[in-house]
């Protein structure tokens, strides 16, 4: 059998949850292709971030700096580059789907924001929320058809893939928890109760609805909270706000965090706090679930899909901050009664990790 080409493709993936999800697959797939006649191809924002063997690295930093640029690349370049490479497989890992020949081609779809009905605080800190939630519609539609598969992160939204652009041939792929060895450690106050909301400061993350939570509390609750938030001062105008509009105590600002300050802060919480009003996924939901961690969560179908089967969590509407300060003056007082979750799916067709969708797209 001759060796087979695989380009994975993510030059748009530079951090966040989209940047975990590259980190992810290419840690899996290299371990993956030991001992196997495969080539990988990745086609990264930043060759510096990975360094996993058994893998060829080429580098778009320009992806990042406009729309242009990465439409430029997706629909013109690649082109050219595929009859260069001459892949077996063409695994795009960031929604769209190039204009690229090769065997076999698929797209991972992971943008949320198709199914988002943007308000006026998106437009007004984040207009490309906005922008993307019309244009995302007709973006996943180009080419959508020429794919042997669409994966997407939940059944919901397999559902709505296959009515909105009438296919058949979308697959659900949970993403995987993958840990990351992490000896470092972090030490917080003894004395208070720790509260963490990892995240990108933008609009959908929904952080007013924690500040106004809070705001409810009496001072003596108040004095015995932290919530960590993983942002700073000019990350975005949404997070400016928050800072300047929510002036907190209980707030404590940690500034971006790498993948292994996370995992510290994951062992060190008492409870994962998540009002985002838009996600695909919500890894956190996730990791948290992995180290066993209550969770906090909004009342929203994508949560109660990524947490799956749990014990440790409870839901409140993500526009009520009455019911998020109620479950907070429950779980500090040691009180509070879980509602737990359930996962209602079936899953017998379900890829359940990286190494699943590497069988599949490689089955001849």
């Amino acid at each position: 059998m001759s060796q087979k080409t695989i380009v994975i493709s993510g030059i748009n993936m530079k951090d966040g949850g989209i940047f975990t999800i590259m980190d992810n697959c290419l840690q899996k797939i290299s371990q993956y292709i030991q001992n196997k006649d495969i080539k990988v191809i990745a086609l990264v924002h930043d060759k510096s971030k990975f360094e996993y063997p058994n893998i060829e690295y080429l580098e778009f930093p320009e992806a990042k700096k406009s729309w242009f640029k990465r439409l430029y690349f997706e629909y013109f370049y690649f082109k050219k580059l595929a009859k260069k490479l001459n892949p077996d497989i063409w695994f795009s890992l960031h929604d769209v789907s190039p204009n690229v020949i090769a065997k076999k081609r698929f797209v991972y779809c992971h943008h949320p924001t198709v199914f988002y009905k943007a308000t006026f605080n998106d437009w007004k800190f984040d207009y490309k929320v906005g922008v993307f939630s019309i244009l995302y519609k007709y973006l996943f539609q180009i080419n959508i058809k020429k794919n042997e598969a669409v994966f997407v992160q939940q059944h919901w939204i397999k559902k709505e893939f296959e009515k909105l652009y009438n296919i058949n041939n979308v697959r659900v792929c949970q993403p995987e928890f993958v840990a990351v060895s992490n000896s470092k450690k972090i030490k917080l106050d003894a004395s208070k109760i720790h509260f963490f909301y990892p995240l990108i400061a933008r609009s959908f993350k929904n952080i007013e609805c924690i500040a106004e939570a809070l705001q409810l509390l009496p001072d003596t609750l108040k004095n015995q909270i932290q919530v960590h938030l993983t942002f700073g001062k000019n990350d975005s105008k949404y997070g400016d706000y928050i800072l300047n509009h929510y002036s907190l105590p209980q707030f404590v600002f940690t500034e971006k965090l790498t993948r292994n300050e996370v995992f510290s802060y994951y062992e060190a919480m008492d409870c994962l706090l998540f009002p985002s009003k838009l996600e695909t996924w919500g890894l956190p939901l996730s990791e948290a679930k992995g180290f066993n961690k209550p969770i906090l969560a909004a009342d929203l179908p994508y949560a109660k899909e990524t947490i799956g089967d749990y014990e440790k969590v409870s839901f409140f509407d993500a526009n009520n901050p009455k019911e998020l300060a109620r479950l907070i003056t429950d779980f500090v007082a040691k009180t509070i009664q879980y509602q737990g979750n359930k996962y209602t799916f079936d899953t017998s067709n379900q890829l359940n990790d990286w190494n699943a969708i590497f069988d599949f797209i490689l089955k001849e």
